[in-house]
This record gives C-alpha cells, structure tokens and sequence, in this order.
C-alpha cells in the first residue's frame, strides 16, 4: 500500500464547502499530494482510500483534471489519477487502480463471496445438460473440451474440477476491482464484475456476475447496449451493438455484435457472433456466424462458417433437446441449411439445403452435403479440389487477431494433418469397399444417413488417394531433403528417418478444442490427473503446452506409420530408386490436385460469375466492368498463388532428385 494519512480539519472543511459529506471523515485515506480542490459533490461512506489526483485524463480528445465530483463511494480503494464523475447511485467496495476513467454510470456494485463469473456451468454442446464446463478467468478451449467431452471417466472429472475450483479460489479476491488504466463511460449497471487493465467499456446496459479480462497489448472492448450475466471475457476481445449475453465465455480476440444473442455457449479464439442466436454452442476457435435468421442449437463447431438461415433441431418433442450435432472443423453451412440432431459431419464438408434424417459421416471428410429433393446425398471428396478451401488453408494463420503475450487457446492450423488424412485413409477405403460391393445396376447407396451416386464412389476415392498421396509424400520428400544435407551416407538418412518417439498407437488422432494431437497423448494427461500425477492447474496447462509444441514430431511418427500401410515397407528401408520413383508420384499427385485446384478458381472468372456486371452497358462493357471491380485470372492473388506454387512442386521435385544423386 501506497503511504497513505488522515485528512487535514482545514481540508475537511473545504470538501464540505465543495458538497461533499462522509459518514466519518477518520475513515478516509489520502495521499500526501492528495488535492481537496478535485473532490466536489461527493458522498463517502466505510473505509476510502484516495491516491494522488493532481494528473490529467484525456477523455474524448481533451484533458480532464483527475478527481471525484458527483458520487457515492462506498468502502473503495482509489489508486492515482483517477477520474470518478456522475455516478447515479454508488461505487461500492472496489479497489480502483491507477488512471483509471469512470464517468455518468448509475451503478458499480461488488456484493460480498462474488465470485465475478468465475464457477458458472455452462450447459455447452447439450441444451437438457450433461456436459457442464465451469467457468473461470484461465478457461481454455482444451480445457473446455476435457470438461465437456470427457464426462465418461468419472475419476478424472472429479480430479479436474478439483484443479479447477482451487485455481478459483487462488485468484479470487475479497473485493471488485477496476484495473488500472479502464474506461467506463456511459455504463448502467454494473454488478459484481471484474475489470482488466485498459479494458473499454462504453454504454453498456447490464454487466452482473462476470469477468472482463483485459491487458495495455490488446484492451477489451465492451460497447453499447450490451448485457451480459454469469460470463467470462477474454483479452482483445469485443462486445458491442446490443449484444445479449448469459451464462457465455467469449475468447481472446473475440467479436461480437448487431444484437447478437446466446446463452449457454462457449466461444473461443477470433470467433465472430453477429445478429445470430446461439443455445449451447460448444464454438472451437475461429467460429462465425454473422445472420440474423440464423439459429445454431446444441453444435460443437471450429474453424466454422454459418450460411445465413442456419438452423438446427436438437429435439423430437419426446425427452426434451437432448440431441446435439458435431460439426468438425472446416465445416461450412450454405444459406437456410439445416440438420437434424444427432449428426456428426466429416471436416471440411459444405452442408447445402435441408436434412430431416441423421446424418453419420465422420470419416468422409472435403465433402458436398446437398439436399435433391429431400434426399441427403453426399459429393464424397470434391472440396478437396475447391479453391475455398485452399483459400481457407491461408486465410486462417494470417487473421489470428491475438495481440496478449498469453494465448490461451493452443491452436493447430493445418488443413492436412494426421487427423484429417486419417480421415481419409479411412474414407476411401469405405467407398472402394462400398463400390465393390454394390451391384452396377444399382446407381447409388445408402450410407450414414446419406445416398452417394456410385460413379461418386470411385471419384471420391481416387480424390482422396491423391490427397494421402501428396501429404505422405510431401512430408517425406521435405524430411529426406533436409536430411540429405547433413547425411554422409544413405544408411545414415534412412536411420534418421525413424521417429524419435514411438507412439502406442499413431494412427489415432483427435481434435481437442483446435488443437490437434495424438489421442494417447491426450490419453496420458487424463491418466495423470485422475492419478494425482497433475495436481495442479499450471501443471495442466503445461502438459498441454507440451503436447502442442510435439506436434510436428508426433506428426512425423504418424507419417512413418501410414507410409509403411500405403507402400508396403518402412521409411527405414527406402532405396535411393525407390525415392526418386517416390518423388514422380507426389509431383504428379500434387500437379493433378493443384490443377484441379486452378481450374475451380478460374470458374470465378467465367461468363456466368459476370452476370449483373455492366448494368445497361454495350457487351463490350460488360467485361470491362467485370474486370475492373473483380480482376482477371492473371492478376487475381489467389489464383496466381496456385499457379506458382506449380512451379514450386516441380522445382521442389527436380531439386531433390539432384540431392539424393550423390547417395547412388
């Protein structure tokens, strides 16, 4: 505590002359530089401690003399430089850090045992309940994720809420606090809620029982009419334009707005929530839904896309809404689509129309989901030759808004990886098989819940084994020539291409909350808290960490186990002229793949995508406003991207071939 004296009788009686009353003036604590003169209007009552006010705020562009006019201040800690003016009814029982700006709000209240957000259940994923995650300032998606979806093992439940409730209970305090450098301006009631440094909080209508985690990298923002109740809010993130909130987290870097509504959600990194309404959203990062008419119910969603008119239905008027839909990441929904729960859609699938049936397709990722006539049929595989989602493959890096040293959700962003390639391996397997099976006279057949055209069977099949193909071979092809540097001999490369690590069993993946990681790593936290071997939440959090930073290793031993499957022999024994037959098979896979690619792009720029361009002009105009509102094939960056990363795959062919000639 700052040095701290009693007030002068001289000074006691120039606040009086200035309107100020106090319950007892021995109660209040100023600074030694502390000035009399800035305090007018003001009513104490308790325990006051007042910091040094003789600074300047600027407050819309114009330097305001810190101080108190026009208050109630009850049993508050101030710190220096802080500007208090036009509190209708009170301040009570906060400690107020430095340079802190709270001006013309009706109430800033902390009731004793507020836990300011912090243990709320939020019934995320299953409206009727089940999958309860407990909020706190420190929730990440992982953890979210163990909390909802690992509800089966009784044990390691008890021993994480265990962790978490004592994570609670080390970081809450005995009063609210406005941390230092806040703003709240034009505000109305404010109950029970936590405020981070730097945070903005601007006419919001209701903030009560909550957290607003905020930091001077990357200050949080709460705007206009927002309410929210029994909430978390992370760093960076936003909140404006009417948003109504209950029983929710919000993410690092978070948007929301336009009178967005949810409750019972979790939404995590760089999400976006705009005029939809939200039921028990389980939102991995980078979730977006910006519709009015769209209503997301009971769904598990990451790396997503709501089409505006998205609905879902979680129940059949029997046992309540008790039915909930996994949508994996990548997924996209199309304009007024919608599916009946319980489903569960592949990664990287378009969900197009309406589907009144249950949907199981889980292992069919990059797919087409399409409504013909009430029928869900499935284009098996053809997003993979989509130019969205190689525009997706880079967009999602480059608009991580994160700016806090901490990023708390660990996030993987590749598009192929061990958890979707296996997917696929899986995937094309089932359609040869369902092929083979299937009589020629048949033209198509039922699976999951939706019909697949048999032709689409062997296209969607060979789609993926070009994809595995280019994976595989592509991480294979940048291992061998990086080795092929510091290798002496070619015994001495096929050696260092062994896996450090051995896992129990590779080809098992799982997506927890964004991150992707081997599922018996996963496997072994669970086992360790449920043990006593984690015992506390640091540790939790580290052990995470330590999975995330594995990653590329784990993803290597995947990629030795699924080549020796696809090829029939070990990475280990691989010859010099096996590779360079090797190296013509991934060129080829990834130039058939890319120009597949290229081929989709350039529809964007075909004479149907120019209707409605050179409104009441000439033919010849036409083209001419089309080309200068949307470019041309030859100057569109995207389209030019896949091009050079053509060459890329040719020059990256002929260049290894040329290093591994000095091992024959």
């Amino acid at each position: 505590m700052k040095a701290l004296r009693s007030l002068k009788q001289k000074e006691i009686d120039l606040l009086q002359q200035n309107g100020c009353t106090a319950e007892n003036w021995d109660s209040l604590q100023v600074a030694s530089d502390f000035d009399v003169s800035r305090v007018r209007q003001t009513h104490f009552f308790g325990k006051i401690s007042v910091g040094r006010n003789t600074g300047f705020m600027s407050v819309d562009g114009l330097p305001h003399p810190c101080g108190i006019s026009h208050a109630t201040i009850a049993n508050c800690q101030i710190g220096d430089n802080v500007l208090i003016s036009n509190v209708g009814s009170a301040i009570s029982d906060y400690v107020i850090e430095d340079d802190v700006v709270i001006e013309d709000i009706s109430l800033l209240l902390a009731e004793p045992d507020a836990r300011y957000g912090s243990g709320v259940k939020v019934s995320a994923l299953n409206e009727a309940g089940g999958r309860e995650v407990t909020l706190f300032e420190d929730l990440t998606a992982q953890i979210a994720y163990m909390q909802a979806m690992f509800k089966h093992d009784v044990a390691f439940q008890e021993k994480l809420q265990s962790l978490i409730e004592k994570r609670i209970q080390s970081t809450t305090l005995q009063k609210g606090r406005i941390a230092k450098g806040a703003r709240l301006r034009h505000c109305r009631v404010i109950k029970n809620v936590m405020v981070g440094e730097h945070a903005e909080l601007d006419g919001a209508s209701e903030l009560s029982n909550g957290t607003i985690c905020s930091c001077p990298e990357h200050p949080t923002r709460v705007g206009a009419g927002v309410i929210a109740k029994n909430f978390i809010i992370s760093e960076g993130a936003e909140l404006a334009d009417g948003t109504n909130l209950e029983r929710v987290f919000v993410g690092q870097a978070t948007r929301i707005g336009k009178q967005f509504t949810a409750e019972n959600s979790v939404f995590f990194a760089n999400c976006e929530g705009f005029q939809s309404e939200v039921c028990s959203v389980f939102a991995g990062p980078y979730s977006v839904t910006h519709h009015k008419s769209t209503l997301l119910i009971a769904a598990m969603v990451s790396f997503y896309n709501a089409g505006s008119g998205t609905n879902q239905s979680n129940h059949m008027y029997k046992l309540g809404p008790v039915h909930q839909g996994i949508l994996e990441r990548g997924c996209k929904t199309g304009s007024f689509a919608y599916l009946l729960f319980e489903s569960h859609i592949a990664p990287f699938t378009v969900v197009i129309g309406k589907h009144m049936v249950n949907i199981n397709i889980p292992h069919l990722p990059f797919s087409y989901l399409l409504d013909d006539h009430g029928q869900s049929k499935l284009l098996p595989a053809v997003n993979l030759i989509s130019v969205g989602t190689a525009r997706d493959a880079v967009k999602w890096p480059s608009r991580d808004r994160r700016k806090a040293e901490n990023k708390r959700d660990l996030i993987t962003f590749d598009v192929f990886s061990p958890y979707v390639v296996e997917k696929m391996r899986q995937g094309r397997d089932h359609l040869q098989e369902l092929y083979e099976k299937t009589p020629q006279e048949e033209t198509a057949v039922l699976t999951g819940g939706v019909q697949i055209s048999r032709l689409l069977l062997r296209k969607g099949a060979k789609y993926y084994g070009l994809a595995i193909e280019q994976y595989l071979l592509g991480k294979v092809i940048t291992k061998v020539e990086k080795l092929s540097t510091t290798a002496s001999t070619w015994d001495e490369l096929q050696r260092q291409l062994a896996p450090s690590e051995l896992l129990a069993e590779p080809q098992r993946w799982t997506d927890v909350g964004g991150l992707l990681t081997a599922s018996s790593r996963i496997d072994r936290i669970v086992e360790d808290v449920a043990n006593d071997w984690i015992t506390h939440f640091e540790e939790l959090l580290k052990a995470l960490q330590s999975i995330s930073e594995r990653y590329g290793e784990d993803e290597w031993c995947y990629v030795f186990y699924a080549f020796e499957k696809e090829y029939g022999f070990k990475l280990t024994d691989i010859s010099v002229d096996s590779l360079a037959e090797l190296i013509g098979k991934w060129e080829s896979s990834a130039l058939s793949l890319q120009g597949l690619i290229v081929e989709d792009s350039k529809k964007e720029f075909s004479e149907f995508s120019q209707i409605g361009y050179g409104l009441d002009q000439p033919t010849d105009r036409k083209q001419s406003d089309f080309v200068a509102v949307r470019g041309t094939v030859e100057t569109n960056s995207v389209v030019q991207n896949l091009e050079r990363e053509k060459g890329e795959i040719k020059e990256k062919a002929k260049r290894l071939l040329h290093a591994i000639d000095r091992f024959r």
